[in-house]
């Protein structure tokens, strides 16, 4: 430390500083008048140093004691701020499935979904339920994308028993997430949204929901997290889900799939239904959805997806044979979006896309896997089949719209 002196063995073990002997035998002698000047200079040393050290203090205590408020200030600041954190995003301890319930329930609706058909008597059907989770105080619903698909007229029924008739802001039928909005009377209880990249196998899961519709409103299932990241083909797509054997039923679609701190870590979408299946339901990652969510509340689509603009058909042998086509594998063009990508690169109906950027395509998720790796405006080289002869053609990348969404 600053201003310290070294010490010496004799001192570090009690000895008073006399001057050492030759040999350990000999008599020490203690010379009085040495130890008198010494005791005089240590007087005089502890005075200036007394005078010196209160110069120093009177000049620089302002400017400590300003410093030490502030860091502590700061300090205490900054645990004020984590509390109101934890408050607002959610349990920073783990809860029971009873305060979960209490805490989510409130931000999970039921939602009704009418067609109208217009005829020489029009006429409203329902068409099915689901569920939703309450994501603003101002009336931000999410959902599942086939728990509004064709709807005519939505409507939500809060944990209360008020209906509000709702409009939709946006969808998404690739991720299979729409957002739709009410106007309250008064805020609404929110959602917290967690974060799902740091699940973990074996992690409490709690699925809220209206299984069968509102008769069963606001039912609580628990369960634990199965498995990340499951591949799971629905409706000829492709997802990427969470597995979980939290029971989860017709009516919980759209509902919340909620962790032990009372966040909502996926959106519940469909369960598999099989003989000697139990248990297995699965759930839309929520930190895959939230730009999802985002784009749809901004912008009423998906901003910047990538769009070759064709609809295709995977070829077999069988349909190569009855259509006496040259090849046997690769992507039949269906149909071609006006304006895009591909019509103005001159793809036309009846061509077989056979490799994308030199990889072989057999598969549309193949060349969907492809694409997704690019963005709006980026050119894939396409080689093509027409007429018996191999051509290559550039695609730009067109922006994908709901217009455009098939």
């Amino acid at each position: 430390m600053e201003g310290m002196g070294v010490m010496t063995d004799f001192e570090r073990f009690g000895y008073e500083n006399y001057d050492q002997p030759k040999f350990y035998n000999e008599t020490i002698q203690k010379p009085k008048k040495k130890k008198d000047r010494v005791w005089l200079v240590a007087l005089v040393s502890a005075i200036i140093g007394g005078l010196l050290f209160s110069s120093v203090f009177v000049f620089f205590a302002p400017n400590i004691f300003k410093s030490t408020y502030a860091i502590y200030t700061e300090t205490n600041q900054e645990t004020i701020n984590a509390r109101k954190i934890a408050s607002v995003e959610g349990s920073s301890e783990p809860l029971s499935i009873v305060e979960i319930a209490e805490r989510v329930a409130p931000a999970v609706v039921g939602i009704q979904n009418k067609v109208v058909y217009n005829g020489f008597v029009t006429r409203t059907v329902n068409q099915g339920s689901g569920s939703g989770i309450i994501i603003s105080e101002d009336g931000y619903i999410v959902t599942n994308y086939h728990v509004i698909e064709g709807a005519s007229d939505v409507t939500v029924i809060l944990n209360t028993g008020e209906e509000y008739k709702a409009k939709l802001v946006g969808k998404d039928s690739k991720t299979d997430i729409a957002v739709i909005k009410i106007e309250p009377d008064q805020k609404l209880t929110k959602a917290i949204l967690g974060d799902s990249n740091s699940l973990r196998v074996g992690e409490l899961a709690v699925a809220i929901g209206n299984p069968l519709g509102q008769q069963l409103s606001g039912t609580v299932t628990a369960g634990i997290i199965s498995a990340l990241d499951r591949n799971i083909k629905i409706d000829n797509k492709t997802m990427n889900l969470l597995q979980t054997d939290a029971a989860i039923s017709p009516g919980n679609s759209g509902g919340a799939l909620v962790n032990q701190y009372g966040e909502v870590i996926g959106i519940n979408t469909a369960k598999i239904e099989a003989s000697g299946a139990e248990g297995l339901g699965f759930a839309i990652p929520i930190s895959n959805a939230k730009p999802v969510i985002e784009d749809l509340i901004n912008y009423g689509y998906v901003k910047g997806r990538p769009l070759i603009g064709v609809t295709l058909r995977e070829l077999n042998k069988q349909l190569a044979y009855y259509n006496d086509l040259p090849v046997s594998e690769g992507l039949y063009v269906v149909d071609v979006a006006p304006y895009s990508g591909a019509e103005l690169a001159g793809i036309q109906r009846g061509d077989i896309i056979v490799k994308c950027n030199g990889e072989k395509v057999k598969t549309v998720n193949q060349l969907n896997a492809i694409r997704d790796k690019h963005k709006a405006g980026d050119t894939l080289e396409l080689e093509i089949i027409r007429d018996n002869q191999t051509l290559k053609v550039m695609v730009k990348l067109t922006e994908e719209k709901p217009e455009l969404e098939n």
